[in-house]
């Protein structure tokens, strides 16, 4: 009988390497998340959704893409001849830039819109123009207005994770322990890291802990620089670099695991098998897009964003009629429906959370409808 093999899973590769030497948390995680045959992202299955690991913002609600295409309007009335793009970076498995093309293609014609991920093994199906998916920004026109979005992008970048020992800054790394199970250890943080700490004049606590990624920065500038004319609208979990690195709410940093809709601070269980993410500081966006010419209009919670784009405007989220329902099982499902709505601008949900930092690059700095409630802390 021939004998089957199977390829090697992200976990083989990373006790593989941990034979030789110990692994930074972010060597872990570019294996566990991204490696291309056999990490998270590998296309296996989806992650997302309520039978996956977690549910981002469009898929809890169609709520979120209404709101969205509201923005798109606008931004379509603010251009010359309504010639434009509509980017979403990191599009995954492309639900929301799917939702918002069904939802203003009929009444702006002339926008093209494109879904943009490393990886489109969760894409399906490519239904051609106006919509287009690619691996490459350089499909999108860098000449015509675009509206950028990214939704939770920069939280799933691989981070290291860091911890102030007296006066010296400590990076977790991992190891063997003497059983064969997977361990955390320490040494004196890469230079990158304390360069971090130090050009931006952060000084943590003995003992505390911080999550931070090289690439936020990097990954924010080379967008910005692509597009000529553009508002940047990025949803993600984060804070301004002053909340993330202080105060004890994060005294242990922001990484969290996810499987099976349950989150978890065991980070190095099962790799390959859930996803890792920790909070982004927004600072760090910010100071890319200005000097790169961009105006920042507002950074607020999500929930306000979406209320000031006219989110309650949604059936969903109307008062019910007295027209009956056919069913008990069609009350559930509406019912189920509502309070998944409601969940995006309500404080148990994401809708607090979630922060949405927007700037502006080539166009209109005021008078967008979400600046009504300026911008808060």
């Amino acid at each position: 009988m021939q004998r089957v093999s199977f390829p090697p899973t992200a976990e083989d590769q990373i006790r593989k390497l941990l034979a030789q030497r110990d692994l930074s948390f972010d060597e872990f995680m570019r294996l566990a998340i991204y490696e291309p045959a056999a990490g998270y992202y590998s296309g296996r299955r989806d992650p997302v959704g309520h039978e996956g690991d977690f549910v981002t913002s469009p898929w809890l609600s169609p709520v979120f893409s209404f709101a969205i295409s509201r923005l798109v309007a606008e931004f379509v009335r603010r251009t010359t001849d309504g010639v434009c793009s509509v980017v979403d970076i990191g599009c995954g498995d492309g639900r929301l830039i799917r939702e918002i093309c069904d939802l203003t293609t009929s009444d702006h014609p002339s926008v093209r819109y494109f879904g943009i991920d490393q990886s489109l093994a969760r894409v399906g199906e490519r239904p051609g123009p106006p919509l287009e998916f690619s691996t490459s920004l350089l499909v999108v026109p860098r000449s015509s207005p675009a509206l950028v979005l990214s939704n939770e992008l920069f939280d799933a970048l691989p981070f290291g994770r860091l911890v102030q020992r007296g006066d010296e800054l400590h990076e977790l790394t991992v190891t063997l322990a003497g059983d064969g199970s997977l361990q955390w250890s320490e040494r004196r943080a890469d230079d990158r890291y304390i360069a971090y700490f130090g050009s931006r004049g952060i000084a943590l606590d003995d003992g505390r802990f911080a999550d931070v990624s090289l690439e936020w920065e990097t990954l924010y500038s080379g967008v910005v620089a692509h597009f000529e004319r553009a508002l940047f609208v990025t949803f993600d979990y984060g804070h301004e670099q002053r909340a993330l690195f202080s105060g004890r709410a994060r005294r242990y940093g922001t990484a969290v695991a996810y499987s099976r809709q349950q989150a978890t601070r065991d980070l190095l269980a099962n790799p390959g098998e859930q996803d890792l993410t920790a909070h982004i500081n927004f600072t760090d966006l910010i100071r890319a897009g200005e000097r790169a010419g961009c105006a920042t209009l507002v950074l607020q919670s999500q929930a306000m964003m979406l209320l000031e784009l006219g989110v309650t405007d949604h059936p969903l989220l109307q008062m019910l009629g007295d027209e009956p329902l056919e069913s008990p099982e069609a009350a559930l499902k509406m019912l189920a429906a509502r309070e998944a709505a409601k969940r995006l601008i309500l404080p148990d949900g994401p809708g607090l959370d979630v922060r949405v930092l927007v700037q502006s690059r080539g166009m209109a700095a005021d008078t967008w409808s979400f600046q009504r409630a300026g911008m808060l802390p």
